[in-house]
C-alpha cells in the first residue's frame, strides 16, 4: 500500500531535513532544492494516492511503483545518513554527505517520473470514492426465539420500541432514531425485530424499509422509497415528482421508516427532505450505520435524535444465539458444550462470527476435529466479507490508514492503553499536524474518528472521560493483520513456533516487526524492506536483527539489549524506547540520540525506600525528549539545561527539587513525582509551571512532606493527584479555587477530621475519589462542585454522610463506595430518593474489594454525553448563576 510507505517517508524528510535548525548533515543549496523537490512531489503522490486509490489495474500497478519506490527511497536515505553520523573519520562522513545528496536528487527525478505516469492514467470511476459506497457485509436473516423474541437483545429491543412509541413530556415531535455498531453486531436483526413488533405495527399508520445497497444512487433510492410505502410500480423517473410523491404520500400520516445500512451524509439529508417531518404526528425514523458524523453537531445536542450504541454479546447471551439458530436441529448445541468456552472466546461476542461457526459445525461429524479447523481459519481470515473490509479500508483517508494498520502490532483481543498507541504514532510519523492543535489532541482525534466509524471498541474510560483503553475486534485484527503483511508493512511473528528459515529473512522483510503468540502464520516476504519498528510481547523471543534504522523499541527485555552492546551505536535514528530495566549500555544510545522523543524505563519489582539504581544526567541530553517516565526504582539528578521539548515527567523527587528545578521545564503539562527518600522534603510553588495540566504527587509511608505556608498551585491545572500529604483546610481552599481543575484524587491527606470547603468551591471538577481512614464530617454549599459527575469514596470508615447539599448537583450521575461507613451510604440513598422525585437520578454502586476506581462503561454513561451538549447545559447553568 502505497499511502503507508508515503507517509513514513514524509515523515523522515520533515524530521531530519525539514526542522528548523536540526540538520545533521551539512546541505549546500543545491541538496536542499532536492530536498524541497522531492518532498514537494511526495506530497503530491500522496494526493494521487487518495483520489485513485481502490481505481482499476492500471492504478494499482503504478501503486505498486510508488510503493516500491518510497520504501526504497527511505531505506537509501536513512542508510547513507546513519553512514555519515556513524563515520569514523572526515573523509568517511564526506564519502556519505555525497552519496547521500545523489541519493535525494535520483528520488526527486523518479518522483517527478512517478508523477508524469500518474497524469496519463485516465480518470477512471472509482468505487468508492464516495463516501457512500455501500458495504456488502454477508449477512444472515434475524435470528428469533420461538415466540418472535430476539436473541439476546431483548433489553435493546424494549428500549428502541419504547423510543419509537413512547412521547416524552406530550411532545410529538419528528424523531430520529440511530443504531449504531460495527459490521455484524446485529444493527440489521435488531432493526427488524422492532419493525415487527405488533405493538409498533398498530401504532403507525404506514410504515416503509430501504436497504441501501451498492454505491448511493439518487434516484434509485428514492424509487425504493416510494415502492416501499406505495408498492406502486409505475414510479416517474422524474426525482422531483417521485419525491412530491413520496411527501404527499406520508403527509398527514403517522410514519415510520426504516433506513439499513446508512453509509452516506447525502443519502440522509435528501431522504429527510423528502418527509413531513413538521406534523408533530409522532412519526420516525430509524438509521443502522457503522459510521457516526461528527461533521454536524445536530446528532447531539438535538432532542429529536437518539443514537443507541450496540454492544457485543456477553457469553451468556453468546452461548444462547449459538444454541438457538436455525443451523442447530433442536437441543444438537450440547453436543458442543466442551468446546463452548472456546467458541465464546473466539467469536468474543460478535453475531455474526457466532452464526458462521454454528453453521460451519452443524454439518460436521467430527465435531473436535472440525472446531480446530473452523478456529484456525477464523484466526487467519475472520468471518467478515474480504471484499468488504477492503471498500470499507479504502473510505478512510490516507493518513487514517495507515494508522489503522498499525493496529496489526498489537496481539489479538490485546487491550491496547491510548496513552501508549498515540505517542507510538507520533514517534512514527502518522500524524499530520494542524494549525492550533497539539499532536497528541490530533491524534486522539484519530482514534475518535475509527471508534466513530466502529473500526475500533473502547473498553474503558478514564476518570477523566477521555477513553483508556482501546482494542480492535478479533474479525478486524484478521483482516488488518493479513492487509499489512500483504503489503510487506508488517510481520507478526507467531513466538510459540517461529517459521522456518533464518529469522533475518522475515526480520528483514517488514517496517513493523511484532513478537506474540498468535494461531495464525501468514508471512509475505519483501527484500527490500528494512525493520523500523520492534515490538517484544514475549520477553524470551531470541532474535537478530540489524538496529541500523530502528526508530522504535518498545516493551524491550532488557536482556535482549544487553545481549547485542556491539549494536547499540547504531541506534541513531531512534525515537521511542521502552524497556524493562536499565542497564550500563543503555546511556550511550538515550544521551547520543538526536531524535529520541519518548524514554520508558520501569522494572519488574518496584522497590520500596531509597531507589537503588541511580541513573546518568546524560539523559537529557537528548534535544527532542519529550515524555521521561521512570518508576520508584531510579533516580536522576535534575538537569543542568532548560528542557523546553518535556510535556511528561514522572520520576522520583530529589530532595533539592526546589524552585530553580521547575524552571527547567516551562512547558511540561503532565508531572509525576515520587517521594520516597526517609527524609523531610520541601516541595516549593509549582505555580512557574504555567501550562502544566496533570500533577500527581504519591508520598510513600513513614516520609514527610511539608507545603510552604502559601502555596501556589499552576493555574491551568484539570487534574490533580495527592497521596500521602498532610492537607490542612487552607491548602484544600486554594485546590478548590483553582478555576480549571476537573479531576481530582485526594488520599490520606487531610490534615484534621473535618473538611469545610470554601463557598463555590471546585468551579468545575467533574470527578472526585477521596480515601481516607480518619476524615468525620464533610460541609459544602449548595453552589460548590456544581458540575460533578462522579464521587467515589474509599476506606472512608468515619465520614459520616456526605454534603446534604449535593441534591443541587445538576450533572450528578454516579456515587461509589467501597468499605465506608454505612451512615454515609444511608445518606447518599437519602440524596438519591430525593434526586429521583425530581427526575434526576443518579446510581449508587458498591464494590468490592477488588475494585479498580477506573470506571466501566454502564458507570460512565455521563461521560457518553457529547461533550457539545454538556458545555450548552453548563454556559446555560452559568447565566442562571450570575443572575443570581
Amino acid at each position: 500500500m502505497a499511502s503507508v510507505a508515503l507517509t513514513s517517508l514524509s515523515a523522515t524528510m520533515k524530521l531530519e531535513f525539514l526542522q528548523p535548525n536540526n540538520p545533521r548533515v551539512p546541505l549546500d543549496d543545491e541538496a536542499s532544492i532536492s530536498i524541497n523537490s522531492l518532498f514537494e512531489k511526495i506530497s503530491s503522490l500522496q494526493a494521487f494516492v487518495h483520489e485513485k486509490s481502490g481505481g482499476g489495474p492500471a492504478t494499482r500497478d503504478l501503486e505498486m511503483e510508488i510503493r516500491d519506490f518510497a520504501l526504497e527511497a527511505e531505506d537509501q536515505i536513512e542508510i547513507q545518513l546513519s553512514n555519515f553520523l556513524l563515520a569514523k573519520n572526515a573523509e568517511d562522513q564526506q564519502k556519505a554527505s555525497q552519496q547521500l545528496h545523489h541519493i535525494l536528487r535520483e528520488a526527486a527525478e523518479n518522483a517527478a517520473e512517478l508523477l508524469k505516469h500518474s497524469s496519463s492514467i485516465s480518470k477512471e470511476a472509482v468505487k468508492n470514492e464516495s463516501e457512500g459506497a455501500l458495504i456488502p457485509w454477508i449477512k444472515h436473516s434475524p435470528v428469533m426465539l420461538e415466540g418472535g423474541t430476539m436473541v439476546g437483545r431483548q433489553r435493546d429491543h424494549m428500549l428502541i420500541v419504547d423510543k419509537l412509541i413512547a412521547y416524552e413530556y406530550g411532545e410529538f415531535r419528528f424523531k430520529v432514531i440511530t443504531i449504531l455498531g460495527m459490521t455484524g453486531i446485529g444493527k440489521t436483526t435488531l432493526a427488524t425485530s422492532v419493525y415487527n413488533n405488533p405493538k409498533v405495527a398498530l401504532h403507525f399508520d404506514v410504515r416503509g424499509w430501504v436497504t441501501m445497497t451498492g454505491e448511493y444512487n439518487k434516484t434509485q433510492t428514492l424509487h425504493d422509497l416510494l415502492w416501499t410505502l406505495t408498492k406502486e410500480t409505475n414510479i416517474p423517473d422524474d426525482d422531483d415528482v417521485a419525491a412530491r410523491q413520496v411527501y404527499n404520500f406520508l403527509r398527514g400520516k403517522r410514519f415510520l421508516i426504516v433506513l439499513d445500512n446508512l453509509c452516506n451524509t447525502q443519502a440522509w439529508y435528501d431522504i429527510r427532505g423528502y418527509l413531513p417531518v413538521g406534523d408533530h404526528n409522532g412519526s420516525r425514523l430509524v438509521q443502522t450505520t457503522t459510521h457516526l458524523r461528527r461533521d454536524s453537531g445536530e446528532e447531539y445536542c438535538h432532542p429529536s435524535f437518539y443514537v443507541h450504541h450496540m454492544s457485543l454479546l456477553n457469553s451468556e447471551e453468546s452461548w444462547e444465539l449459538f444454541s438457538n439458530n436455525p443451523f442447530l436441529e433442536l437441543h444438537m448445541a450440547s453436543k458442543f458444550k466442551k468446546i463452548r468456552s472456546q467458541i465464546v472466546e473466539t467469536c468474543e461476542g460478535l453475531p455474526h462470527s457466532i452464526l458462521v461457526v454454528a453453521e460451519r459445525l452443524s454439518k460436521c461429524d467430527n465435531i473436535k476435529q472440525e472446531w480446530k479447523k473452523v478456529q484456525k481459519e477464523i484466526e487467519l481470515l475472520g468471518v467478515l466479507d474480504s471484499n468488504a473490509l477492503t471498500l470499507t479500508y479504502n473510505q478512510l483517508l490516507e493518513h487514517l490508514k495507515v494508522c489503522f494498520l498499525y493496529f496489526g502490532v498489537f496481539p489479538k483481543r490485546s487491550a491496547i492503553k491510548v496513552k501508549l498507541l498515540i505517542r507510538l504514532w507520533i514517534a512514527e510519523g502518522f500524524i499530520k499536524p494542524l494549525e492550533c492543535k497539539e499532536l497528541e489532541s490530533r491524534a486522539y482525534e484519530y482514534l475518535q474518528e475509527f471508534i466513530d466509524r466502529s473500526l475500533i471498541l473502547f473498553d474503558n474510560w478514564s476518570s477523566s472521560g477521555k477513553i483508556k483503553n482501546c482494542r480492535m475486534h478479533s474479525a478486524l485484527h484478521s483482516f488488518c493483520v493479513r492487509e499489512a503483511q500483504k503489503e510487506g508493512i508488517l510481520c507478526a511473528l507467531n513466538t510459540r513456533q517461529l517459521p522456518l528459515g533464518p529469522f533475518s529473512m522475515f526480520a528483514n522483510s517488514c517496517r513493523w516487526l511484532s513478537l506474540y503468540t498468535h494461531k495464525f502464520d501468514y508471512y509475505v516476504l519483501f527484500k527490500t524492506n528494512n525493520p523500523r519498528s520492534i515490538f517484544f510481547f514475549q520477553e524470551d523471543a531470541e532474535i537478530f536483527v540489524s538496529f541500523k534504522l530502528l526508530r522504535v523499541l518498545a516493551f524491550v527485555p532488557s536482556s535482549f539489549l544487553q545481549g547485542v552492546p556491539t549494536r547499540l551505536q547504531d541506534l541513531v535514528f531512534l525515537r521511542y524506547l521502552s524497556v524493562s530495566e536499565w542497564f550500563e549500555g543503555l546511556e550511550y544510545v538515550v544521551s547520543t540520540n538526536r531524535n529520541l522523543q519518548t524514554l520508558v524505563v520501569s522494572s519488574k519489582e518496584s522497590q520500596l525506600g531509597t531507589p537503588t539504581i541511580h541513573l546518568p544526567s546524560t539523559i537529557w541530553e537528548s534535544p527532542q525528549l519529550q515524555h521521561l517516565k521512570l518508576d520508584k526504582s531510579y533516580v536522576i539528578d535534575p538537569p543542568s539545561m532548560d528542557k523546553d521539548n518535556m510535556l511528561t515527567l514522572s520520576w522520583v523527587c530529589p530532595t533539592h527539587c526546589r524552585t530553580r528545578v521547575y524552571c527547567r521545564f516551562p512547558n511540561i503539562k503532565n508531572l509525576k513525582i515520587f517521594v520516597s527518600r526517609n527524609n523531610p522534603i520541601i516541595l516549593d510553588n509549582l505555580e512557574y509551571l504555567k501550562r502544566l495540566e496533570r500533577l500527581a504527587i504519591s508520598v510513600s509511608l513513614d516520609d514527610v512532606v511539608t507545603l510552604p505556608k502559601s502555596y501556589v498551585f499552576p493555574s491551568q491545572l484539570k487534574k490533580l493527584s495527592l497521596n500521602g500529604i498532610n492537607l490542612s483546610n487552607s491548602y484544600l481552599t486554594v485546590i478548590g479555587m483553582l478555576p480549571k481543575l476537573e479531576f481530582l484524587k485526594l488520599k490520606n491527606v487531610f490534615h484534621g477530621k473535618v473538611w469545610e470547603v470554601e463557598a463555590r468551591g471546585f468551579p468545575k471538577l467533574q470527578f472526585l475519589l477521596l480515601e481516607d481512614k480518619t476524615l468525620k464530617r464533610w460541609r459544602a454549599d449548595e453552589y460548590s462542585f456544581l458540575w460533578l459527575e462522579r464521587l467515589v469514596l474509599r476506606f472512608c470508615y468515619c465520614l459520616e454522610s456526605i454534603p446534604h447539599t449535593m441534591e443541587h448537583i445538576w450533572f450528578l450521575k454516579s456515587i461509589e463506595f467501597q468499605q465506608c461507613c454505612p451512615s454515609v451510604v444511608n445518606s447518599a440513598e437519602d440524596l438519591q430518593r430525593k434526586r429521583n422525585r425530581l427526575g434526576q437520578a443518579f446510581e449508587i454502586i458498591i464494590v468490592g474489594p477488588e475494585y479498580d476506581d477506573e470506571p466501566d462503561v454502564d458507570t460512565l454513561k455521563c461521560l457518553c454525553m457529547p461533550s457539545m451538549l454538556k458545555d450548552k447545559l453548563r454556559e446555560y447553568l452559568g447565566r442562571i448563576l450570575q443572575v443570581e
